[in-house]
């Protein structure tokens, strides 16, 4: 199966030449999208040698991962990985990822946080669990893990459905909409990393009311 790895990129110049060389021990084919940054986030990704898209400004990560996946499409891979790019997604469970794809064969494969909550901050914990349970009982499907940002997604379900969002809600209408059109939706346990600060480019109120709102229009 042809996969490509879709990082969406924003101010981390910091730690993505960690991520890209650590996820090249699994995958060759990698596109950052770089969206907006202004640290040099580009050229880090260009000088290791990966496929690149650069934003003039911030249009944000809903944004980023749909010219990802407009990318994959008009390049003919079958599926995608997207994983973020501070460093909290280890790039060890891409194989985990495309064996359970191959096994259950889902279109829709999400990482699940939810079975190791040992390290993850009581809030996000809380944010997690609730949009996860409403999105669950408003769809009538169990979806274990609703924000997370780890996952598998196959071409034939993104050339079946039409993106709107342009931030962090676009990952929730992805499970929407997947649902609704009747794709199979699976899962694999993922430990995220917690060990040091990272930097977020979540507004928790503004983010949340934008959340509530597309999932309203969408359901």
């Amino acid at each position: 199966m042809k996969t490509l790895v879709i990082i969406p990129a924003y101010q981390v110049a910091y730690c993505l030449k960690d991520v890209i060389k650590k996820t090249k021990g699994y995958l060759d084919d990698i596109l950052v999208v770089d969206d907006g940054s202004t640290d040099g986030t580009a050229d880090i990704a260009w000088r290791l040698g990966v496929d690149v898209i650069s934003h003039s400004i911030n249009r944000g990560k809903g944004a980023a991962l749909k010219a990802g996946f407009r990318h994959a499409i008009e390049h003919g891979y079958d599926a995608v990985i997207t994983l973020d790019s501070d460093g909290q997604h280890d790039p060890k469970y891409i194989p985990e990822f495309l064996a359970a794809h191959e096994r259950f064969q889902a279109d829709l494969i999400i990482g699940s946080r939810m079975r190791d909550k040992a390290d993850m901050p009581f809030d996000r914990r809380c944010s997690n669990y609730l949009t996860s349970r409403s999105l669950s009982l408003l769809l009538g499907r169990y979806i274990e893990d609703s924000q997370s940002g780890y996952r598998l997604i196959s071409a034939r379900l993104l050339k079946s459905i039409s993106l709107k969002s342009d931030r962090f809600q676009l990952e929730t209408e992805i499970i929407i909409k997947a649902a609704q059109a009747g794709f199979k939706i699976g899962s694999v346990p993922i430990k995220v990393i917690y060990g040091r600060e990272f930097p977020s480019s979540i507004h928790r109120f503004i983010d949340t009311f934008r959340w509530v709102q597309m999932v309203l229009e969408e359901i």
